[in-house]
């Protein structure tokens, strides 16, 4: 879901009036092996146009001890994590002399960082992933926006009234929290709006959008979200996630649209060569500059970048196709897979060279979970003897459904034949939207197992939103999700595609229907909590991918990138 306030001009110029009146610039120094106390420091640094750093080991939290006090006036803020990477560095900036040095030790970084902010607005992400804040940092930074970090949504109430109590203007919920947390906590926040989308590439486009609208840039960063570097987070460019080799539309797309002529990338970031490479090959009017060490005075030899790695999703390498059988009554191909990792998007081709080939819908698959997929293809005249003698099966996975770059291909001999027949039949009734419950309700009709999303577009932005359940006569299912109150008048009367897996187990999911269904909004205090089989809903958490960054397509131009105390110019 994506809303975007009438205030956001005016919450991005408070920031800039703000902005002006800070001190002259500092240099920030994070102490910290957490990410969120990492992030929260550049979005500090860069809010105020500060020099930010970080150490990612001991040997280089002593050389920034040293290095960066060698200006005496200068000043320095010190910011110490509970979980520190060098537990005497407070001690070494104190005996190096600088004149001017602030040490914040003691108290939670990101708690902070709001302290030193306007109360305009606050964003709140979910911790379990990193891409999330990175993607939020430099309109975060743009906005003097802090960022706080949801460990566990259905714990999050503390913290809700943490930010309600601080008495901020309005409270951007960004990414898969803005549907995770419980009711209670959402009524703890005043003016709440929400970027979820339930894709994190959409919503990432959507944040960097909310940037280029305060103030329009023609470069970007390009980021994985895999890992972090000192400089990533500027208010002078947004941040677009990446993947490994795909491209959405909708990205390219956003290229255009704000005109973007330079394109920043980092050597210690992982798993988007292919990816930017062929972003340079579709608009070769950008220019891709690469950081891959920094310079210092002092220093004859060029140091390795200060990054360190954001937790991500645990996918490549971790589906495992366990079984395919042709059911000759359904003509189709039953391919039987096990997900070991984090949840993920997929589909399947299935190519003969006596059948043809044919491609499944994509569907997803969560954590630890094991299913049983339909590739549509009559493969009759290719069965003999009983099996079908050679067949290969491709299935093209990722953690998006926008972006699907792992792959993996079993080619397969004497393919044995299925005559399972699954009555099952599952349909759906209608959809109404809650004012109370803030939430889809999906009315269902049948027996069965069911797994599936509703699409909509919500002022032309699509929204996805996955559910599952098992139904048995009829029942409901209940999806949370936050609208504003001008978005629940929009979607009364909205068309929503519906796509529904239904099997009679529910490892086993071979019937498919799509539709379309009107949404219907029922008034706050009009309807009553799930009865039957209603069964309220988590959508699952957009996950990442990673591969190895190396020297990017010939052409694209190398160039250091100057941090402020570094000799790039």
């Amino acid at each position: 879901m994506y809303s975007r306030p009438p205030s956001a001009m005016f919450i991005g110029l408070c920031a800039l009036l703000f902005m002006a009146s800070v001190a002259s610039p500092s240099i920030i120094i994070v102490n910290s092996l957490d990410y969120r106390d990492v992030l929260s420091g550049a979005v500090y640094a860069a809010a105020g146009d500060n020099t930010f750093v970080f150490a990612s080991d001991p040997q280089q939290a002593v050389f920034i001890s040293h290095y960066y006090t060698l200006t005496k006036d200068t000043p320095i803020i010190y910011l110490e994590g509970n979980s520190n990477v060098l537990a005497n560095m407070a001690a070494l900036l104190r005996e190096s002399g600088v004149k001017n040095l602030s040490v914040v030790q003691g108290k939670s970084i990101p708690d902070w960082v709001a302290d030193q902010f306007p109360k305009n607005q606050a964003i709140v992400v979910g911790s379990l992933y990193g891409q999330d804040a990175l993607s939020v940092a430099p309109y975060a930074a743009l906005t003097k926006s802090p960022v706080f970090y949801v460990d566990e949504p259905s714990l999050a109430g503390p913290l809700m009234a943490n930010i309600s109590a601080r008495g901020y203007s309005r409270v951007l919920l960004y990414g898969t929290v803005a549907h995770q947390l419980p009711p209670e906590a959402l009524a703890a926040l005043q003016n709440s709006w929400s970027i979820d989308t339930g894709s994190r590439y959409t919503n990432n486009l959507q944040i960097a959008q909310e940037f280029e609208d305060i103030d329009a840039t023609t470069q970007v960063m390009f980021a994985s979200g895999h890992s972090f570097e000192k400089s990533m987070v500027d208010r002078r460019y947004p941040i677009l996630l990446v993947g490994n080799s795909d491209v959405p539309a909708e990205l390219l797309q956003f290229l255009d649209r704000n005109a973007m002529r330079t394109g920043v990338v980092f050597s210690s970031d992982e798993g988007i060569v292919e990816g930017v490479s062929r972003i340079r090959t579709l608009r070769p009017n950008i220019s891709i500059f690469i950081k891959f060490g920094e310079g210092f005075r002092v220093v004859n030899q060029t140091q390795p970048l200060m990054a360190m790695s954001l937790p991500s999703p645990n996918i490549a390498g971790m589906l495992d196709i366990l079984n395919l059988s042709y059911n000759v009554g359904e003509k189709m191909f039953e391919l039987t897979l096990r997900n070991r990792g984090d949840p993920v998007s997929l589909t399947a081709s299935a190519s003969s060279s006596v059948a043809g080939s044919a491609t499944s819908s994509q569907i997803a698959i969560g954590s630890n979970a094991t299913t049983t997929l339909s590739i549509p293809l009559d493969a009759t005249r290719a069965i003999s003897g009983g099996r079908i003698p050679a067949l290969s099966i491709t299935v093209r996975y990722g953690e998006d459904t926008h972006l699907l770059d792992n792959t993996e291909t079993v080619q397969y001999t004497d393919v044995p034949l299925s005559y399972y027949n699954d009555t099952s039949s599952v349909s759906v009734v209608g959809v109404t939207y809650s004012e109370t419950r803030k939430a889809f309700i999906l009315q269902l009709q049948g027996d069965g197992y069911i797994e599936g999303s509703l699409r909509f577009v919500i002022r032309d932005r699509p929204v996805s939103l996955p559910f599952s359940a098992h139904v048995s006569g009829s029942g409901t299912v209940e999806i949370k999700y936050l609208l504003t109150a001008d978005e629940e008048a929009y979607v009364d009367g909205l068309p929503a595609d519906y796509f529904v897996r239904a099997g009679g187990r529910s490892d086993i999911l071979l019937h498919e229907t799509r539709g379309q269904v009107n949404v219907v909004l029922v008034a706050a205090g009009a309807d009553k909590p799930a009865g039957g089989g209603g069964v309220p809903l988590n959508l699952p958490i957009p996950m990442l991918c990673a591969g190895v960054v190396v020297l990017i397509a010939a052409g694209m131009i190398v160039k250091f990138i100057a941090g402020r105390r570094s000799d790039f110019d």
